[in-house]
């Protein structure tokens, strides 16, 4: 499974959901979705602490999020990571390791979705 974060703790540093959704659409393998407790999104998966989040988290195959404390959770965890930036500094502030790659565009909603699509689908591919 790919999991999806589409929120993050404020609105500017999220790509648009409509995005995600159309994203979701062309992925190769399922998607699920998650959000917290105040985050509206129908048939998203909630958890209640992050140890639980955690474990689910290792079971997907990628997990696509923006700048968040969940995309950070993931990346150290050692799931394959795809963290959409928009404007804060992905060189301050991104999540770090082997399995993380970065998309950078400000105002975040600039991000093309073929570009996500063609980097998650490079990641899928070094599995």
């Amino acid at each position: 499974m790919i999991v999806i974060h589409p929120f993050s703790g404020s609105a500017r540093k999220n790509w648009p959901l409509s995005s995600y959704e159309e994203l979701a659409r062309y992925l190769r393998y399922p998607v699920e979705w998650t959000a917290g407790p105040e985050e509206a999104l129908a048939g998203a998966m909630r958890f209640a602490n992050l140890a639980d989040l955690a474990m689910w988290l290792r079971g997907a195959r990628l997990y696509i999020g923006n700048d968040s404390g969940i995309t950070h959770l993931a990346a150290a965890l050692g799931v394959r990571t795809l963290a959409l930036f928009g404007p804060s500094s992905p060189e301050t502030w991104a999540p770090r390791g082997e399995n993380v790659m970065v998309l950078n565009a400000n105002p975040i909603d600039s991000l093309d979705g073929e570009t996500v699509l063609k980097t998650a689908n490079r990641l899928l591919g070094s599995q």
